[in-house]
Parts: C-alpha cells; sequence; structure tokens
C-alpha cells in the first residue's frame, strides 16, 4: 500500500474544463467568441537585479511585466475577427434579399424575453412584426409585448405583465420580415494603429460558479496564419490568436494588468 505524504486540503481549487473568451472595448460591451481550443494565458516579467562587484545581486522588484492569451478560434467570424484585430482592418457587408416569416410560434411565460428564429444581418430590429395570439387576437407592442434586440443581433420578444390579450405561457404566431447577409468582408493593409481589447476568460465548474480572467488592455500580437485543414480530415480551419496584455494605468497601481475572480474556491 503507498504512503501518501498528504491530502487535498481543498478539493474545490482543483479545476476542470476549458474557457470561454469574450472580448470587446471594454467590459460593458463583450462579445463572445463561441467554440475555441487551446486556450492559454501566461504571465511574464523580467526581474531587475543589482549587481556589484563584491557582493550577491540584489533583487529590486521587476520589469516588463506582461500577460499573454493564446488560443485557436473554431468560429471564423469575421466580424468578431475584426474586433480582436482591434481596428486594424476595414469591415463591410452586403445585404441580401428581404426574407418574410409567417406565424413563427413562440410560447411566453412570465416575463422573460424569447427570440425569433432569424435575424437581419446587420444585427438590428427586425421589420413588420405581427404577433397574435392562440385566437388570432392581435397583441399590441409595448401594452402586450415589447421587443427588443439581444448581444447577439436577434430580436427578441416578451410578455408585458399586465396584458389582458397573451397570459403568461400561452403560445402566440409573429410575423416578421428579415434581411440576411449575402456576404461579410474585411481588408487590411494601410492602417497601423491596433487599439486594446478588454478580454474576459471564464471557466465554469459543474455548480455554476466561475474562475475568471480579466486582461483590462490587450492587442493582437502577429498576422493571421490560415492554416487549411485536408478535405477528408475532421478538424475545421483553425486561426491561432495571440493577445498580450499591457497596463492601463488608469487604473491603480497593482491592479493595471489583469484580475483573477475565484467564486469556485470561495
Amino acid at each position: 500500500m503507498p504512503t501518501y505524504q498528504t491530502t487535498a486540503q481543498d478539493e474545490d481549487t482543483i479545476r476542470f474544463g476549458s474557457a470561454k473568451i469574450e472580448v470587446g472595448t471594454s467590459s460593458a460591451d463583450l462579445q463572445d467568441l463561441g467554440l475555441v481550443s487551446g486556450v492559454a494565458i501566461k504571465e511574464d516579467y523580467t526581474l531587475v537585479e543589482l549587481k556589484a562587484d563584491n557582493g550577491a545581486p540584489i533583487t529590486k522588484g521587476n520589469k516588463e511585466h506582461t500577460v499573454s492569451l493564446s488560443f485557436e478560434m473554431w468560429e471564423l467570424d469575421l466580424t468578431k475577427l475584426a474586433l480582436i484585430r482591434g481596428g486594424l482592418d476595414s469591415t463591410g457587408s452586403v445585404a441580401a434579399t428581404p426574407v418574410t416569416v409567417t406565424n413563427e410560434a413562440l410560447t411566453l411565460t412570465g416575463t422573460t424575453a424569447k427570440k425569433l428564429a432569424f435575424k437581419n444581418g446587420d444585427g438590428s430590429e427586425v421589420g413588420s412584426i405581427v404577433v397574435t395570439d392562440a385566437s388570432s387576437n392581435a397583441a399590441v407592442r409595448n401594452t402586450d409585448y415589447v421587443v427588443s434586440v439581444d448581444s447577439a443581433g436577434y430580436t427578441t420578444i416578451a410578455r408585458v405583465a399586465a396584458s389582458t390579450v397573451i397570459g403568461t405561457g400561452e403560445g402566440v404566431l409573429v410575423d416578421y420580415s428579415y434581411t440576411p447577409l449575402a456576404n461579410k468582408t474585411m481588408s487590411s493593409g494601410g492602417l497601423s494603429t491596433i487599439a486594446a481589447r478588454y478580454v474576459r476568460v471564464t471557466n465554469i465548474n459543474s455548480a455554476g460558479k466561475k474562475f475568471q480572467i480579466d486582461i483590462y488592455k490587450a492587442k493582437v500580437v502577429g498576422g493571421l496564419d490560415f492554416s487549411y485543414p485536408a478535405d477528408d480530415g475532421d478538424e475545421p480551419l483553425k486561426p491561432k490568436i495571440e493577445m498580450k496584455g499591457e497596463y492601463d494605468t488608469t487604473r491603480t497601481a497593482g491592479d493595471q494588468l489583469f484580475k483573477i475572480t475565484d467564486e469556485q474556491g470561495a
């Protein structure tokens, strides 16, 4: 029987699983990058040493304190890729022919918003919205239901609590029109300024608790690398992204590069 030298001091501090990556111009407008692989965060710095001729070196703090994030991007969304690249590129799009949707069924419970199945390519609210209940009674916007657009650009419908037309848990039918995109474009060359981005990396355990790292100001490092897989392969095209953090000097010293928030081991 083996002799164990110790036991687990706190099993909640043992982490499992990968992470979600969100990027934005600030912490208030983060966008989820979706499926990624190979997520890695590495801190680095150089110790400052004073070396006398007749004694041991003296360590006096550090310099070149940085943090870097690297990952492989599975969902190759040009809009999000351009966001990551911090204004190094120009983006555009071409709208396709509008599409009409008739009698899309939704169930509205309480005042919880439900998103429509299709969205405008530019992320704006869909047009010509008509909502009726199961008995074909017309519902009135802002009296029986409200409309908003979520962070992914989908139009959502939510019941108004005081509605006399739509009861909680009732099914409704929605007519609307949406305009998808025919294509997106991202062009590069001639722009040299790269804006810093706010990055959040979050691991959530089975209890729903977070282990989260926020990098306040990170800039993309290196250019695009599209290594196309074989036609009969199982792997998608996964451009590798690397971002490097720099000090946000508007924050208090000691909290200018990154922050770790741990709910799992609290």
